[in-house]
């Protein structure tokens, strides 16, 4: 049944007029089909569509069911009995362009055709909790809880203007903890941790070290400056290390020479003749660093050469000192001559 102009207005007429004389159901098509036993209005065409009404805003007290095409939002619109509702055709969410969208279960904002549960492109913002009971990868697929591809991770305190960055330099091979800009700490791949320094030994560190409690070294231990200790040191397990109780300065071990001014590891091309019952005197450089005039006492004869007379019968009498040098005087006690060349050694405290 083919209904023109015309026959809708008779219709319409109908309609108004004579309800009762109506059939149940009505179809409006171009080739004469009964209408749908399942529908009160079928309509039907292969080139054209319906047209509802178009509004600018919601309609005032509306009747549950009640559809429209907004203008306005460019949607349609339909009142649920309590509010107006959009109404999404074909698609979960109300798109507008390609801003937000659904497929196959993903959600795409910014995106067209979302890959993940939720795909966004841009910048996500959240003012509550993002909570995961999986693992949370930034730059790629994770592995672990929390796992960051080619980046940093960084902590940054407003209060004090400070960001501290945990980062891995590929081009040196190890890891990095920096503040502010200036690398702190150095983990080097293979183990070997670094406080100030790009470490070369399994721990390095440009600067004070102090430990609280005890300080152990397996092997040999090197200190290239000086090393305050506040109590015994052991060397060995149980073997001693002497040390200044009384003052904070450093017990200092002095090496000189005689003849002088010849070098410690340098034998000497002469010996030093004394004759007997005679004597020479000499003076001693102390190392630098004493404030006041330290105790200085005769350690040994570390190395000698030479074969006149006999040695041991020698003399090393130690005075006049002051914080940077001290007068000797080797006595020869022996009836006879002597002539021997002497590496010194003395110990230098300051109290």
């Amino acid at each position: 049944m083919k209904i023109n102009y015309l026959s809708s207005k008779i219709i319409v007429f109908f309609i108004l007029i004579l309800p009762n004389l109506l059939f149940a159901q009505l179809g409006i098509n171009s080739d004469n089909s009964v209408p749908s036993t399942n529908a009160m209005l079928d309509v039907k065409s292969s080139t054209k569509g319906i047209l509802i009404p178009r509004v600018g805003s919601d309609l005032a007290s509306p009747t549950e069911g009640l559809l429209y095409y907004n203008t306005t939002g460019h949607n349609f619109r339909y009142y649920d009995g309590t509010a107006w509702q959009n109404a999404l055709f074909g698609n979960q969410w109300n798109i507008n362009g390609s801003k937000i969208s659904y497929s196959a279960g993903n959600v795409g904002i910014g995106v067209a055709d979302p890959l993940y549960k939720l795909h966004v492109n841009g910048n996500l913002h959240t003012d509550g909790y993002i909570s995961t009971d999986g693992y949370l990868g930034i730059g790629g697929f994770p592995l672990f809880k929390l796992n960051i591809f080619d980046g940093s991770l960084a902590i940054t305190n407003t209060t004090d203007s400070k960001t501290w960055t945990l980062s891995y330099n590929s081009g040196g091979n190890y890891l990095q903890l920096n503040e502010s800009g200036t690398t702190r700490m150095y983990f080097q791949n293979g183990g070997n941790v670094g406080i100030g320094v790009n470490p070369i030994y399994p721990l390095d560190v440009a600067g004070t070290v102090r430990a609280g409690n005890n300080l152990r070294a397996d092997e040999n231990l090197y200190v290239e400056g000086s090393a305050f200790i506040e109590g015994p040191a052991y060397v060995n397990g149980t073997k001693g290390v002497a040390y200044n109780g009384l003052d904070n300065n450093n017990i200092k071990i002095v090496r000189f020479v005689t003849p002088q001014p010849v070098e410690w590891g340098t034998p000497p091309a002469s010996y030093y003749p004394i004759p007997a019952h005679g004597s020479k005197i000499i003076t001693i450089d102390l190392p630098a660093g004493f404030t006041s005039t330290p105790v200085v006492m005769v350690a040994s004869q570390h190395t000698s050469g030479g074969s006149v007379g006999e040695l041991y019968r020698a003399i090393l009498v130690i005075y006049g000192c002051n914080t940077t040098q001290c007068t000797g005087k080797i006595i020869n006690t022996d009836n006879s001559a002597m002539d021997y060349w002497v590496r010194w050694n003395l110990i230098a405290m300051q109290f």
